[in-house]
């Protein structure tokens, strides 16, 4: 299999250089960006202490293992490669203190991926979430060096095709020698292919280290967006095409008994794919609606909308809103984006039933009374506005939220104290 791997890879490798090229040489960061794709990362020699190479995909996956990163920094060599300019830019403004490199990771090609493990020789490498590269898990094998996957998340799509094919997920799974699961659901699918124990310890984007803004910082990025500081603000969480405007319907709606609730309502929008906010800019501009942009920095005037178009400011922004909503979670969409930025933020969520991602989070943050779960747009927007008018609700749960994803906080804890074991009991050749 992984002969045929790598033959199979080589023209889905010009593929993906080609592809990728003219996005790299736009974004100017050709220089670092190539060299690493390559493989031609800095070499490390060997120190006294153990090296472990971590990587994880994006900004999401990064935000969620700096506090298993800061644990781990103090008895090892970290290495932290990511594959997106945005995860590179957090780690650089935030990490840089606890880790020995960061860079961008090789392309999952013999070559490419060899020389990266020549150079950085690590003693044991972490996968973050569903980051199953097989040349790069070929390559730590060759070295008898462990394999752990932390956070390990298994989407009904990748479930579905490994279903069909079962010996496509075994030989997926099988080189790995640590899983710890982000929850239940995940560690069961999972073991559908791989025999070994698997440990669960909850989602560790429960323990974001993004920090929390106090009450005059709050107010200070309400005003800097453009928004009344009396302002009741309705977030849409990482949206897909179509719900920006099932946002404005419920906006409008609100808007028409806004005198009767005794005080202004405004709406922020947060786009999944930053690629898509000219379009939204140009949408906006033809609804005649007056907004501001977060990428053109302090508004200058007040609006009632913001178009939140710098990506990785989900977390802060939200914690200006009063309630959210979260995208891809109705149809024609599946899956569902993270609502955990919500949930730490302390706000009441409302999203739809195509949260299939993050089923468990969902049915828990459901069995708590702290979420509401529609099933098409006019629930939705009936959702929305109704919450918008019942501060009690609202207070409700908020409250109930900020306790469910408090109790579910210390995943990075006992992670740390997984690999730590990991590491200890592994057989060395």
């Amino acid at each position: 299999m992984m002969l045929l791997y790598r033959l199979l890879f080589f023209p889905i490798f010009i593929v993906i250089l080609f592809k990728n090229l003219p996005k790299i040489l736009r974004r100017g960061t050709y220089g670092v960006d190539l060299k690493h794709r390559f493989g031609f990362l800095p070499y490390l020699p060997k120190s006294g202490k153990k090296r472990l190479w971590i990587q994880a995909v994006s900004v999401g996956e990064v935000n969620a293992i700096m506090r298993l990163v800061t644990l781990l920094s103090q008895e090892y060599e970290i290495v932290l490669t990511t594959t997106t300019t945005t995860a590179r830019k957090m780690i650089e403004e935030r990490l840089l203190e606890s880790i020995l490199l960061h860079g961008y990771f090789p392309w999952d090609f013999y070559p490419c991926s060899c020389l990266a493990w020549s150079r950085l020789q690590p003693d044991g490498i972490v996968l973050v979430e569903s980051e199953l590269w097989p040349e790069h898990m070929a390559q730590a094998k060759r070295r008898h060096v462990p394999i752990f996957l932390v956070n390990g998340r298994l989407s009904d799509r990748s479930f579905s095709r490994y279903c069909r094919f079962p010996k496509l997920g075994r030989w997926i799974f099988n080189p790995l020698d640590f899983i710890a699961a982000a929850s239940e659901q995940d560690r069961a699918r999972i073991a559908s292919f791989y025999d070994k124990k698997i440990d669960n310890f909850s989602n560790m984007k429960f323990d974001s280290a993004v920090p929390l803004l106090s009450p005059l910082e709050r107010k200070n990025l309400k005003e800097a967006l453009g928004f009344d500081n009396n302002a009741l603000v309705i977030a849409g969480c990482s949206t897909w095409p179509g719900e920006e405007a099932l946002l404005l319907k419920a906006l409008g709606k609100i808007w028409e008994s806004q005198e009767k609730m005794g005080r202004k309502f405004a709406l922020l929008l947060v786009p999944r794919h930053a690629e898509r906010c000219r379009a939204l800019i140009q949408w906006l501009k033809n609804e005649c609606i007056l907004f501001s942009q977060r990428s053109l920095g302090v508004a200058t005037k007040k609006v009632p909308l913001c178009l939140g178009d710098v990506t990785g400011e989900l977390a802060q922004l939200v914690q200006i809103a009063d309630l959210a909503y979260i995208g891809k979670s109705l149809a024609p969409n599946e899956g569902g984006q993270s609502p955990i930025d919500a949930a730490m933020a302390g706000i009441p969520i409302i999203y739809g039933d195509r949260m299939t991602n993050f089923r468990d989070i969902c049915e828990q943050l459901e069995r708590e009374n702290a979420a509401i779960k529609v099933k098409n747009e006019d629930e939705a927007i009936e959702a929305i506005v109704g919450l918008a008018g019942n501060a009690q609700r609202r207070q409700i749960l908020a409250k109930n939220v900020r306790r469910c994803f408090e109790s579910n906080r210390g995943a990075s804890v006992k992670t740390y104290d997984f690999i730590r074991k990991g590491l200890g009991s592994f057989h060395w050749a």
